[in-house]
């Protein structure tokens, strides 16, 4: 890592333990949130001071900063207070209007539907923040340092989940109040949110062990490698219908990601061309298949022994019924009542009890809607709509760009985004702070290494360590 400031280091790490311990639970009433929330805004803000790597960084990633702050602009005017006059007559406000109709009340209230959730969006958004100035700050060699540091989170969330299962679920062995207990979860909060960030951490090993000309130190293909297997294992116990499934689509794409890589093989004289090339295709498609053959032994030795509980769920449960699909219908009709400005970040568990229909009134209730991609829309309106369709289609010219170094950079790119885009239609990883910077670093290092040259494609940073 030599060339990067140190005190750009020490921030990195404080950001990188704070998510690690602070950043698995998305809900908003969790006492970690007191903690991270003023570290990450802290980091920030002294990120943004140091200046860092200098203009030519913060230029590269100038586009998802711009976002970002006009994520922070549209969430500051949602909880601005308007005259009673105008907030009343914004599209979904009359259940709030008849409540002050009734108790005579005229006074100012913001766009939000319940401002202090969206107060709490607003505060959170110091996280992705901080995670996008440390990169600009680290440089272009920040693109592996925080893929590396993503496969250390998923690694340190593997080995807690593993210490969950050999201590029988203890109490004591979760990080959080309000968790999946009972299941190995690791650092995070949500059996969900943990298994979809080990495939993506998956994705990233496949990617890091199998680039040419890394600089890597003795053992480290053995180390990631174990780490592979171990977070694949946590997977399958875990039971996350979500993870499962994107776990296929990481082991897919290592599979091609080890097939598509340049083998070792030393050259041969003319006369010997036969024996080489039959030696090169197994060094080259040997791994993969090995992969493969593990993964696909790993999935019949739990579906034998009855312990794949993701597959059960997958297989036992009707789509139909499952409360994610049925009050899909519910989150359209909201979407349509509060366009064009949305409910306000962060209020949808609340406005959603203004639209819960009785068949669907129960013991449990829902503090997301399961499917970020209406969340979204719902929740932000045609700001958010026009942000996010902003962010595609940038996230598609990146995607493009890293055509030109190679197929393995592409397969990184499209398998991450497959994995979150799977993952958010089902759910709501993004909203966890540990997957906001995982995200925001996953993304910003693919844009960063879309803009090195073609020519330089073999040409690894020398802080690569893996």
């Amino acid at each position: 890592m030599s060339g990067i400031e140190r005190p750009y280091l020490v921030l990195f790490a404080t950001l990188l333990i704070a998510v690690g311990l602070f950043g698995g639970s998305s809900r908003y009433d969790m006492m970690q949130n007191a903690l991270i929330q003023p570290v990450a805004w802290l980091v920030a803000g002294l990120a943004l001071a140091m200046g860092g790597a200098g203009k030519a960084t913060y230029r590269n990633l100038r586009w998802p900063l711009l976002m970002l702050l006009a994520l922070l602009v549209i969430t500051i005017l949602q909880v601005i207070p308007l005259p009673y006059a105008l907030w009343t007559s914004l599209p979904g406000r009359e259940p709030l209007a008849e409540i002050a109709t009734s108790v005579g009340s005229d006074i100012a209230r913001p766009l939000s539907m319940v401002p202090s959730r969206t107060l709490n969006a607003l505060s959170a958004l110091g996280i992705p923040l901080a995670a996008l100035l440390l990169l600009a700050g680290l440089g272009t060699r920040g693109a592996y340092i925080v893929l590396a540091a993503i496969v250390l989170l998923a690694a340190a969330n593997a080995l807690l989940a593993i210490l969950q299962i050999g201590s029988g679920y203890a109490e004591a062995g979760y990080l959080y109040s309000l968790t999946n207990e009972g299941t190995p979860v690791g650092i995070f909060a949500n059996r969900n949110h943990s298994a979809v960030f080990g495939s993506l951490a998956m994705l990233v090993i496949g990617f890091l062990v199998t680039r040419s000309n890394r600089k890597a130190f003795p053992g480290s293909d053995v180390l990631l490698w174990s780490a592979f297997g171990a977070i694949f294992l946590v997977i399958l116990v875990n039971g996350s219908r979500a993870g499962l499934l994107t776990a296929g689509i990481a082991l897919a794409a290592a599979a091609l990601l080890v097939v598509s890589g340049k083998p070792s093989v030393p050259s041969r004289p003319a006369g010997r061309r036969s024996s080489g090339s039959k030696r090169s295709n197994l060094a080259r498609y040997l791994p993969g298949a090995v992969i493969l053959f593990f993964a696909v032994g790993m999935i019949a030795l739990f579906l034998l022994a009855d312990r794949l509980t993701a597959f059960q769920r997958i297989v036992e449960a009707n789509p139909l019924e499952d409360l994610r699909f049925r009050i899909v219908p519910i989150l359209l009709d909201m979407i349509g009542t509060y366009f064009p400005l949305g409910t306000g970040l962060g209020a949808f568990e609340d406005v959603f009890r203004i639209h819960e229909t009785p068949e669907l009134l129960g013991p449990r209730y829902l503090n997301m809607a399961h499917n970020d991609w209406l969340q979204w829309f719902l929740e932000t309106g045609l700001p958010g709509a026009i942000l996010l369709v902003a962010f595609l289609g940038w996230l598609g010219y990146q995607l493009l760009r890293l055509k030109s170094r190679g197929r393995d950079y592409m397969t990184l790119g499209l398998a991450g985004f497959a994995i979150l885009a799977l993952a958010s239609y089902f759910d709501y990883p993004l909203r966890t702070p540990l997957f906001q910077v995982a995200g925001v670093w996953f993304v910003c290092a693919l844009a960063l290494l879309a803009r090195a040259e073609g020519r330089e494609t073999n040409q690894d940073p020398e802080v690569v360590t893996a």
